[in-house]
């Protein structure tokens, strides 16, 4: 069995009803979704155009839904009263320029769209905007510009009370770089972004959160002579600015293939989570990220297939709840996340 590769979410709504959204064999959004047991009941399909990817966040019982399709559209959409509504937000040639990593974010009321724009003639830059809705019009910003050497990491979207934080990398004299940029939310101006990583090293499958303490804690993976190795550092929102000491990242595996390195939060251990040699890798942290456990092998994801999913829920209240962007699951029907909570496939409640 393996890792399997797949664009897919994970979404729960306040009513427990539990979504999972991918792309069907044409290529179109699809989803099923739970009844309030959390047994799989209705498949739907949102937007009938083949698209390249997409983003889903749920907000109480409302789902928000963007999308980039292969004619070059933008779509946002909103199921809300058991209603799809879409919207198209911009059209791009698609000869010439491409949409990656659509991100939405609704905040104090607000939608805020992020993606990277790709013009094919300049293959190694990317522009990363921003628009929101407001007023029943569409604010754009360009909130840089960023460099690549041959594959564009993913950047974070963390919105507080008052601010934007975007983590995203870009290419400092051709060495990958991990930067902040911070939006402040009643001015509409953006800072100058922040370096917070200096080594000359190649770095990809970048994660990161931003925990109840308003800390960051970021992870990725370093190349080190063929082998991939994970690495991560942390710091707080207090002491990002212009004269910002790069923080010494750690390193967290051994070396190997270490690939997908995953924060998620939960029961008040932080965990990091990787795949290495078509199995989970795990490690703990119960004091922020100062000392880390051990890293463990769950030997049993070497029997059945697994895969990657982005997640979200609206439950935030529940007791224990899971915070985290992305999360390890085994297959539909018998989803169940995978390589933290002390056992090694962690119940999700879909029962089948």
């Amino acid at each position: 069995m393996a890792f399997v590769a797949g664009y897919e979410f994970i979404i729960q709504n306040d009513l427990g009803i539990l979504f999972n959204f991918y792309l069907n064999e044409k290529k179109c959004i699809e989803y099923i979704a739970s009844d309030k047991k959390g047994i799989w009941k209705d498949k739907n399909v949102v937007l009938e155009e083949p698209a390249n990817n997409f983003c889903v966040e749920v907000h109480g019982t409302t789902l928000h839904l963007l999308s980039f399709h292969e004619n070059g559209a933008l779509y946002y959409s909103k199921f809300e009263d058991g209603l799809w509504q879409s919207h198209l937000i911009a059209e791009y040639p698609v000869t010439r320029q491409k949409v990656l990593y659509p991100t939405l974010k609704l905040i104090d009321h607000q939608i805020h769209i992020f993606y990277y724009l790709i013009d094919t003639e300049h293959k190694r830059k990317a522009y990363l905007l921003h628009m929101h809705f407001h007023n029943n019009k569409y604010h754009n910003n360009h909130v840089t510009t960023i460099s690549s050497n041959s594959y564009f990491n993913s950047f974070k979207v963390f919105p507080t009370k008052d601010s934007i934080f975007i983590l995203y990398s870009s290419l400092v004299h051709e060495f990958e770089q991990i930067f902040i940029s911070k939006l402040n939310l009643h001015s509409g101006k953006w800072n100058n972004p922040i370096c917070i990583t200096e080594s000359k090293d190649k770095k990809i499958y970048i994660d990161g959160l931003l925990d109840h303490d308003h800390k960051f804690h970021i992870l990725w993976s370093k190349y080190d002579d063929e082998y991939l190795v994970v690495q991560y550092l942390n710091l707080s929102l207090d002491t990002l600015s212009g004269d910002l000491d790069a923080p010494k990242p750690i390193s967290l595996s051994s070396k190997s293939s270490c690939s997908f390195p995953t924060l998620v939060y939960y029961q008040k251990a932080l965990w990091a989570i990787w795949v290495e040699m078509n199995k989970i890798i795990s490690s703990y942290t119960l004091d922020n990220g100062r000392t880390w456990s051990k890293y463990f092998i769950h030997e049993d994801t070497r029997k059945f297939d697994f895969k990657r999913y982005r997640y979200s829920s609206s439950k935030k209240q529940e007791e224990n709840h899971i915070l985290c962007d992305f999360v390890f699951g085994s297959l539909y029907p018998d989803i169940q996340f995978l390589g933290f909570g002390g056992e090694t496939r962690d119940d999700i409640p879909t029962d089948q």
